[in-house]
């Protein structure tokens, strides 16, 4: 039973994109699959529990009494809201709501105290609060596919954010607060009515991806060499002159794998 437990969420693990990388992976512990196997599980020593797309109702209660967890999936439940509960578990790092209906980022998702991965992909967000700048130990942030068309200076407090994902939402500037992010090394914005890079995003020390795929640029800023880092650039489907293509791959040589 252990076993294929196990298969089954590393197979559900596998299919959620942006996944953690195995040495990021506990491997100390079974993975719980179902409320009902929550239930003949001692609570206190559950680690990760995987509940995608699963029809069990949730209620009160339902994620009480875990200190031990550290990975929650409630993605694709058509869900409208996140569960209290989960607010208050003290160890939960990584958090999915992908594709449910959540429709405002609660204030109480910046008071989790451990909170590094959060994946909110594919929800009816129009907004980000302010308030979410206060997850001091937030490294991935995930909106694909929501509403949004701006986000608050306040996320600019995220010193510990790696990667941001803003895919598919209103987007028409690449978002300020990521200049104030000093070791942001991912930035995907792929598919958002964007015309420009601005000067400061080619000064970002840390970074060592950016996707502007199907955004609206035509030229980058005429200085990239801040990019030292950089190993991946997908400009694809941007109205790039062909001139402007030689510029940019001279410019940033042989070690960048650059996209058109």
């Amino acid at each position: 039973m252990k076993k294929s437990l196990f298969i089954i969420a590393t197979a559900a693990c596998a299919v959620m994109t942006g996944c953690f990388d195995n040495r990021e992976r506990p491997q100390d512990a079974t993975p719980v699959t179902s409320l009902a196997a929550l239930a003949a599980t001692n609570r206190a020593e559950v680690v990760r529990l995987y509940l995608r797309g699963g029809a069990e109702t949730l209620v009160d209660g339902s994620f009480k009494d875990l200190p031990a967890l550290r990975e929650l999936d409630l993605s694709e439940r058509k869900l409208k809201t996140i569960p209290l509960e989960i607010f208050t578990l003290p160890s939960l790092t990584r958090l999915w709501f992908a594709r449910n209906e959540l429709a405002q980022i609660p204030a109480e998702v910046a008071k989790m105290p451990a909170l590094q991965y959060l994946n909110l992909d594919g929800n009816k967000l129009t907004v980000v609060p302010e308030s979410l700048g206060d997850a001091a130990k937030l490294r991935y942030l995930r909106l694909n596919e929501n509403q949004i068309a701006d986000f608050p200076a306040a996320l600019g407090k995220l010193k510990e954010l790696r990667r941001f994902y803003a895919v598919r939402n209103k987007l028409t500037v690449v978002p300020a607060f990521l200049k104030e992010c000093p070791f942001i090394e991912d930035v995907i914005l792929d598919n958002n009515a964007i015309t420009e890079v601005p000067d400061w995003m080619t000064k970002m020390p840390a970074l060592k991806s950016v996707s502007l795929t199907g955004c609206k640029i035509a030229k980058l800023p005429e200085d990239i060499s801040g990019w030292r880092k950089l190993n991946s650039l997908s400009l694809a489907g941007c109205p790039i002159a062909a001139e402007e293509m030689q510029r940019i791959r001279k410019a940033l040589g042989d070690d960048v794998a650059v996209t058109f």
